[in-house]
């Protein structure tokens, strides 16, 4: 008995080990959780969306399973032409304010990830300190810090004309695309600053001394030597930053007082006023094909390698 029980103990050990030293053991229990979580809080949302697009919503709020296109067409649905609805005036101007602030991040961003790149040391983490400074705080918090910013009496007028330079307050300052733009602009603006840096901090800067020993420019040595070594860098900070501010809603809704409405905040009102959950799945349908295209067409510059690398 003394000596089986050894043995039966060992026997029981080593099968017990060989089961989780299978590869697809291993992969089962290092991946699954995450599978898991994925599938939860996005798979199965996302199937619920698809699903009541082409679905309607009775009187009594009930979802009756019965196929339709109705939602669809009521996207369109506005004075003349489908473009002149309120769906694709807001989705359209959505697509520029998002646009808009990509670039402005990537200006932005560009010479201060430059900066950071070639000298590291105080001068980074006092620039990094400063840049990430505001996020201690809530988004909320900040967006309506912007808020009391802008405005015929707001800070940035009100200085202005404190000081001389008008005499009235500025029309642009008073709310509206200008306003939005900057504040998803400081929103969003770590997330293009901390892409580009990483893929400038790789950067070999040796071949940019070589290309201005052999006769380029500054400019030619950024075209020609920098710009296609960071391209990684700027698609995946460019996908960072278009992908929330197209969907933004918290921004616009605090900065625009009413003379802007982007699409997530018609969405939000057709649902909330009028339980539109179809119409209000259908619309974000553009949305989510919207963001795969964008990526769609960054996989034809760069791999996946690339934006994970950056």
């Amino acid at each position: 008995m003394s000596v089986d029980s050894p043995r039966r103990s060992e026997t029981l050990r080593e099968r017990f080990v060989g089961a989780f030293s299978s590869p697809g053991t291993r992969l089962s229990i290092t991946a699954g959780p995450g599978l898991i979580w994925l599938a939860l809080l996005l798979l199965a949302p996302l199937t619920f969306m698809v699903t009541v697009s082409f679905l309607n919503v009775n009187d009594a709020y009930q979802i009756v399973w019965q196929p339709t296109l109705d939602n669809y067409a009521q996207l369109g649905t506005g004075d003349g032409a489908f473009w002149n609805s309120s769906f694709f005036k807001s989705l359209f101007l959505s697509y520029f304010i998002a646009a808009v602030t990509t670039v402005l991040c990537l200006v932005l961003a560009f010479p201060l990830a430059y900066l950071l790149a070639r000298r590291g040391g105080t001068t980074f983490k006092v620039i990094i300190f400063l840049v990430l400074l505001p996020f201690f705080t809530m988004y909320l918090v900040r967006a309506y810090s912007w808020y009391l910013m802008f405005g015929q009496s707001g800070v940035i007028n009100s200085a202005l004309m404190r000081i001389g330079l008008v005499s009235e307050p500025v029309g642009l300052l008073n709310y509206g695309i200008p306003a939005i733009v900057v504040g998803l602009t400081h929103a969003y603006f770590p997330y293009m600053l901390l892409s580009l840096y990483a893929s400038l901090e790789g950067l070999d800067f040796s071949l940019v001394e070589a290309a201005r020993d052999l006769g380029a420019s500054r400019s030619e040595a950024l075209k020609d030597v920098i710009l296609p070594l960071v391209l990684p860098g700027m698609i995946s900070g460019s996908l960072f930053v278009f992908v929330p501010a197209l969907g933004a809603f918290i921004t616009p809704r605090f900065l625009g007082q009413g003379k802007v409405l982007m699409v997530g905040q018609l969405i939000e009102s057709r649902i909330n006023s009028l339980y539109a959950i179809g119409f209000g799945s259908a619309a974000s349908m553009f949305i989510v094909l919207s963001i795969v295209l964008a990526f769609v067409l960054s996989f034809r510059y760069v791999s996946i390698e690339d934006l994970g690398g950056a």
